[in-house]
């Protein structure tokens, strides 16, 4: 395999997709990292190719920009999926391929002769990815879906915008973005496994449970220990003091602070430039939890400051003085970002005669096997001509371990994380729970932060550092140790370790490592087939790779606020903390290709997750509204440009409270004909207003009038439930509460994880959705101490003698729990 400047990680990988909108970005993902991906569709090609927005430099018959920007670097086949001949075909290519990536309803695939048991019978080794809205099992297996309405179940549209607002969806298709993220690491997790066994397996993504597991922050573990209901709670978090947007001169900034001297830092900015004495008084210092009865008396404090500088003025002397303040981006505003140029994000991709396009880039950075746009997303059909050579047998693709009986999927690895917060951990998760041994090092100046947790019960207790449900939802599986690293002999230690493991996981601020002595050159000469991750908010380079963010300043400096919810909001938060959970998904996919290459004799190298890029490519299809036409996207809300009714309306007060909401989405002509039954509305059928989808995407407004008038005397499960059984879907806007009490489907999929805790006895936690049959992972233990494993880490793995631990430990090096 070339080590060159051509070389691609997943080169010796062959892919079949047969996937719309839900899917497709799965098979980007391995496109763009040098994967054969090849896309069956329908003569004539895919539906989503027409969806609007289009490019208006492009020809009559190009596709629209969200098709182009999720099927870039693929190959196009066009074949009848219900001809006998075209299913032949199909198998055929699947004996030859490593992984089928498919989003089609469930059962299709079987209907079709194309059963995953047929196919493993013909390929043993063959991965099978299938991205449906919820599931190949339960009762809701048939439920239709969408963006929205996964959005909903999901638990993501209940915290996300304003109380005063219905729920709203993110921009872009974040939820398929989540799914299909989740599927391609799901799918490397398989992959692998495959390599090593030469056993195969189902991948079943299920997209409700995607969404779930990305808003774990809000999930049942806070849930049950704090009995809140987590809410839209408006541009402020409800964790952090302050928090939220502020006026400037020019625009808005979002500020956030929950660290103590990060407040006294702002606290002191507001008296050097208002005078105000009040805002340094003692009572406002320590955790968020101090200030929170304070928040609007502090918003006004800070407006005093803001309102007098220009966005680019405060948002440069904020960072200067280490405070966590982004601007609010809008799409335009992100295309021309400095620091994304000056770190050359965007790409040009040549269209043929319709001349370049400009797309947003990588989510990711490698240090040897770069990303890489191979090519524009191709025409239907571009590549029948090929079709005989793609169903010629390869050699399968093996690694160097031999064949093995079969075990945990990610078993032998061994990662070592330099980690805190979700964004790092949580790649470190995912790992252990597929039988890496991940061991964390934290010291006992520089803890995971959510080992800083009061029992909201008993705050009396104080802090409490192996209680925390986010301790459990990040941390659980790990081994953790505890080092201080500014001692030479600790150093040492984690040099040692470092050299009997795989993975290094790093999200600390740049030069952290460096500073330590344990930056990736060190690491390097000490291992080369190391694989290095570095996920920061900015990335490693450019003009403002030293500045700080958190996930909420992210959503704003991306864009993804701006662009998001309703026309009158300038910026739509969610309340999860959005960049942390998808930096990490995309950190444990890359994770995964460099492992991959490297199995295939390439070295090691280091990965760069820059968050902000990250967030920047899961929102890339609305950005390219800019990059193709020079055109701001509209803000649209819950609604679609290509299908209407879309919406989430209002439903009457019943069990879980009087917030109740209901998404339902109406994307066929058939489909319209049944809702109007449902509704009891034949007329509707008649009207000139909704009798076309044209007159029904321009007379919205009356029609979600008359749609509420029918949700507004109906309990939300009722709505779902009567819409789903005409083949519409639809789906409640659960919140926490609604998934644990409300949702047999999740129970029936056991998508909640009861683990063993070490002082509790056992806890609660989301589950890990990644669907694997044959290796499905297991949480070992949750709530371990800071330095708990310190004796098994430094003793039975390093080797240190009794005598010589107790020395290194009475010295401080290695700190005891």
């Amino acid at each position: 395999m070339s080590n060159g400047p051509d070389a691609t990680a997943l080169s010796r990988i062959r892919v079949l997709e047969l996937c719309d909108d839900k899917g497709d970005y799965c098979g980007k993902l391995f496109a763009d990292m040098g994967a054969e991906v090849v896309k069956i569709e329908p003569p004539g090609g895919d539906h989503g190719r027409m969806l609007p927005p289009r490019w208006s430099g492009g020809t009559a018959a190009s596709a629209g920009l969200g098709y182009l920007y999720r099927n870039t670097s693929k190959k196009s086949i066009t074949l009848d999926i219900g001809c006998a001949d075209a299913q032949g075909i199909i198998r055929e290519l699947a004996r030859g391929c490593d992984l089928i990536i498919e989003s089609l309803a469930p059962g299709k695939l079987a209907a079709c002769g194309l059963s995953v048991e047929t196919l493993l019978a013909d390929n043993p080794a063959l991965v099978i990815t299938s991205i449906t809205g919820f599931g190949q099992s339960g009762p809701h297996r048939d439920y239709k879906t969408s963006d929205l309405v996964a959005s909903a179940l999901g638990g993501a549209a209940a915290v996300t915008g304003f109380p005063e607002d219905p729920p709203v969806r993110l921009a872009g298709s974040q939820s398929y973005v989540m799914a299909s993220t989740m599927a391609a690491a799901s799918s490397m997790i398989a992959l692998r496994h495959s390599r090593r066994t030469g056993v195969g397996q189902h991948v079943d993504i299920s997209i409700q449970k995607s969404m779930l597991a990305v808003t774990s922050i809000c999930g049942v573990g806070k849930w049950l220990e704090d009995g809140i209901i987590s809410n839209r709670f408006g541009t402020s978090l409800f964790a952090s003091v302050p928090s939220g947007t502020y006026a400037c001169q020019d625009g808005s900034v979002y500020i956030m602070v929950n660290r103590p001297l990060h407040w006294q830092a702002l606290a002191r900015w507001v008296h050097e430039v208002s005078g105000n004495k009040e805002v340094l008084d003692p009572m406002f210092d320590g955790p968020s939890s101090v200030r929170q009865p304070y928040r609007e008396l502090l918003d006004i404090f800070i407006a005093e400051l803001t309102e007098t500088y220009t966005v680019d003025a405060f948002y440069r002397e904020a960072q200067a003085r280490h405070l966590a303040v982004t601007p609010l981006s809008t799409a335009h505003s992100i295309v021309a970002d400095p620091h994304l140029n000056a770190r050359g994000f965007y790409v040009d991709v040549e269209h043929g005669d319709c001349g370049r396009l400009r797309y947003p880039g990588p989510p990711y950075r490698f240090s040897v096997t770069p990303w890489r746009i191979q090519g524009p997303a191709p025409c239907a059909g571009e590549h029948n001509n090929e079709l005989e050579r793609l169903l010629q047998r390869r050699p399968p693709a093996t690694g160097n371990s031999t064949p093995a009986a079969s075990g945990d999927a990610l078993q032998g690895l061994r990662v070592v994380e330099f980690t805190a917060g979700m964004a790092g951990p949580w790649i470190g998760r995912i790992m252990a729970y597929c039988g890496a041994d991940v061991v964390k090092v934290e010291s006992s100046d520089f803890p995971d932060v959510t080992r800083l947790f009061v029992p909201p019960r008993s705050p009396e207790l104080g802090l409490q550092s192996q209680l925390s449900p986010w301790l459990t939802d990040w941390n659980a599986g790990k081994r953790c140790v505890s080092l201080d690293l500014t001692q030479p002999e600790a150093k040492e230690l984690a040099l040692q370790l470092v050299a009997r493991s795989d993975v290094v996981i790093d999200n600390n601020a740049n030069g952290v490592l460096e500073k330590l002595g344990l930056g990736f050159d060190r690491l390097r000469q000490l291992k080369p087939e190391l694989v290095l991750l570095s996920s920061t908010g900015y990335g490693k380079t450019g003009p403002d790779s030293s500045y700080i963010s958190w996930g909420p300043n992210i959503e704003t400096l991306s864009g993804l606020s701006g662009l998001s919810g309703f026309a009158h909001r300038d910026c739509t938060m969610t309340q999860f903390a959005y960049p942390d959970p998808l930096a990490a998904l995309y950190g444990l996919f890359a994770t995964l290709c460099a492992l991959d290459y490297r199995d295939s004799s390439g070295p090691g190298q280091q990965i760069n997750i820059s968050q902000l890029e990250a967030t920047v490519a899961s929102i890339g299809d609305v950005l390219m509204e800019v990059l193709a036409n020079d055109r701001e996207p509209e803000k649209l809300g819950n609604r679609s440009l290509h299908m209407a009714p879309h919406g989430v309306y209002r439903c009457g007060d019943g069990e879980g409270g009087d917030d109740r909401w209901c998404a339902i989405v109406v994307a066929t002509e058939a489909q319209w004909c049944a809702f109007c039954g449902v509704v009891g509305r034949p007329e509707w059928l008649d009207d000139p207003r909704f009798c076309s989808l044209a007159q029904r995407l321009a007379n919205q407004d009356q029609l979600d009038t008359g749609i509420q008038s029918w949700t507004r005397e109906r309990d939300p499960y009722e709505v779902m439930h009567s819409l789903q059984a005409a083949g519409i879907a639809a789906g409640v806007t659960q919140h926490v509460e609604d998934q644990w009490l409300r949702d047999p489907h999740l129970h029936a999929r056991q998508f909640f994880e009861e683990i063993t805790h070490r002082v509790k006895g056992s806890v609660i936690a989301p589950g890990l959705p990644l669907g694997l049959s044959v290796t499905p992972g297991r949480t070992r233990h949750a709530g371990q101490a800071r330095g708990g494993d310190n004796r098994a880490v430094f003793c039975d793995l390093l080797g240190l003698e009794q005598a010589e631990f107790e020395r290194l430990e009475n010295a401080g090096v290695i700190q005891a729990p």
